[in-house]
């Protein structure tokens, strides 16, 4: 996908997206869906994420692979005209394409919009398999332990939690999460503590970890650093110490 001249492209979130100044926006989004999905999607109001909604002012139309409907976005105290087309591939992932600006703006935005969706080539995604990695994540995250805390309090409660995960040399993991708490009422205090563990085989394809629990489960995160250079996974940060796989 190219960036079209006098635009500029950044993530956000879940989404690509496209400025052109401060009044024009074309954001990018993929995710597994049907043609039904689209359908239903794009049929009612939805909370788009940062403080972004869309609202259909029309029904769902439907051409080929493509669903469109016509819409207004909402930002703050600003409402543009909006239009939201979902393509749908064979194989069963859905891009969406939303395009808003100024009413003076729409047009070329909307041009901008369609433009993406004309040039989206969508292919059979490719399915990581457990203990095969690739990418220049894996020499970082090899035979390491990845930790995350989390504490929140208040005048009557308080609650910590640590979240491990030892990413092992032979594709094993094992993940570990530990939490205690209190909370102190008008008639009765509580206390707890617990803790759980799974087991699985994990893999880095790209900037993405990949964990494949024995129990069938899967989950994934987005690798990254912030500008601090701190490693982040999905966007919270995450220590890095040596794993012992003994």
């Amino acid at each position: 996908m190219q960036v079209p001249k006098g635009w500029k492209g950044s993530v956000a979130g879940e989404f690509f997206v496209l400025t052109r100044g401060e009044d024009s926006l074309v954001a990018i989004s993929a995710e597994p869906a049907t043609l039904a999905d689209a359908r239903t999607f794009l049929s009612a109001p939805q909370d788009l994420g940062n403080g972004y909604y869309m609202t259909p002012t029309g029904s769902p139309l439907s051409k080929q692979n493509n669903v469109s409907v016509d819409c207004t976005i909402t930002h703050g105290l600003a409402t543009w005209p909006g239009e939201a087309i979902v393509r749908v591939g064979t194989h069963g992932v859905a891009v969406g394409v939303i395009s808003t600006a100024t009413k003076e703006k729409f047009a070329g935005a909307q041009k901008v919009g369609r433009s993406m969706v004309r040039s989206i080539k969508l292919k059979k995604p490719f399915v990581p398999k457990p203990g095969k990695s690739s990418g220049p994540w894996v020499n970082q995250l090899n035979g390491k332990m990845l930790r995350s805390y989390g504490n929140r309090a208040s005048y009557d409660s308080s609650s910590s939690s640590r979240t491990s995960i030892t990413l092992c040399s032979g594709g094993q993991f094992a993940w570990h999460h530990s939490g205690s708490g209190f909370s102190n009422a008008d008639t009765v205090s509580v206390s707890y503590a617990g803790n759980s563990r799974y087991y699985g085989r994990w893999s880095v394809v790209g900037s993405k970890l990949h964990l494949f629990y024995n129990d069938g489960d899967k989950e994934q995160y987005q690798l990254s650093t912030n500008e601090q250079g701190h490693f982040q996974m999905n966007g919270d940060r995450w220590l890095k110490v040596n794993g012992d796989c003994n």
